[in-house]
């Protein structure tokens, strides 16, 4: 069997954390090494770790910097034949990890794989995702059909967040993600310029983890109301993604018919959810720096951005 890392990212989420690395352990196949990326938690992560699981390597970061940072963190330095990418809200089924190796190393040009996500939150009978990508002509989310046949294996996807294992000779060739897009649609950025190198990324709808996070979630966290970095963010980041993959038409359609409606939608409901004046003015931010892409390709660095909205 190929040996596997499991990179767990963390921030603030202990209790979280705990039943997601005892799913782990308790796995019919034991990863061969298992490290915690603790995101500058501040509710005793780090001493629940040393005393209940002292066999986990632990990296502890002084600040939240974001999932990207941390998965370039794993990526640039495990020696193992994959790399599993994995949320803290997440309790894997005992066979997912030793499914998702199998399949990985079936393909030579699979370079990616993820299991299937139910949820466990309130009904882990209810499949919370299963693939999906961004449309290049209108920035909008394009997801799987939630309702596929039983006998279906896989469906290809761009979009790979919260339990992605990775082939090593796969990220070596794409590299490190970028994490100045932070964390939304950084995962699709990444998968793109691996599909570009023509490895695929699929979920095995056979392997399955509940994803222990809240589902229905209030309009102003999925509009990313949540901080003003967020909205910066979401202000930015399909412009990055689309001027990145699609063709110029794409991208001059998305720019002056969806753009300008995206924002009219998002500024509407910082007025509906009376937002305060920091998360307008990180909106704009994001607005100023995706048309500066566009002409220059330059993003501002993590460190910039951290800078600006903290």
């Amino acid at each position: 069997m190929p040996t596997v890392t499991v990179a767990v990212i963390t921030h603030n989420r202990k209790e979280l954390l705990k039943s997601c690395l005892s799913s782990l352990i308790n796995g019919t196949l034991l990863p061969d090494e298992i490290r915690v990326y603790d995101n500058a938690s501040t509710d005793g992560t780090a001493e629940m770790l040393k005393c209940e699981f002292p066999q986990v390597k632990v990296f502890e970061n002084k600040e939240n910097f974001g999932l990207s940072y941390c998965h370039n963190q794993a990526l640039s330095s495990f020696t193992t034949d994959s790399l599993l990418l994995l949320d803290d809200d997440n309790i894997v089924a005992p066979d997912m990890l030793e499914k998702l190796l199998k399949k990985l190393f079936s393909d030579q040009k699979l370079g990616i794989v993820l299991p299937l996500f139910m949820n466990g939150y309130d009904d882990p009978k209810t499949v919370c995702f299963c693939g999906g990508e961004t449309s290049l002509w209108s920035g909008r989310n394009i997801l799987r059909d939630k309702n596929f046949p039983k006998e279906q294996e896989t469906y290809p996807t761009y979009r790979v967040p919260n339990a992605t294992l990775i082939k090593k000779e796969a990220a070596q060739a794409t590299g490190l993600m970028d994490d100045r897009l932070f964390s939304t649609m950084a995962d699709e950025d990444y998968c793109r310029r691996m599909a570009k190198l023509g490895y695929r990324a699929e979920f095995l709808l056979s392997a399955v983890t509940d994803h222990m996070q809240e589902v229905k979630r209030s309009d102003a966290r999925r509009l990313g109301l949540t901080n003003p970095l967020q909205t910066y963010i979401f202000a930015r980041n399909r412009a990055v993604l689309i001027k990145r993959y699609g063709m110029l038409f794409q991208f001059l359609v998305f720019m002056l018919f969806w753009q300008p409606l995206y924002h009219l939608y998002y500024l509407f409901n910082m007025l509906r959810y009376r937002a305060p004046g920091s998360f307008l003015k990180a909106y704009l931010a994001g607005i100023v720096d995706s048309i500066s892409h566009a002409f220059t390709g330059n993003l501002p660095s993590l460190s910039d951005i951290r800078q600006r909205f903290n």
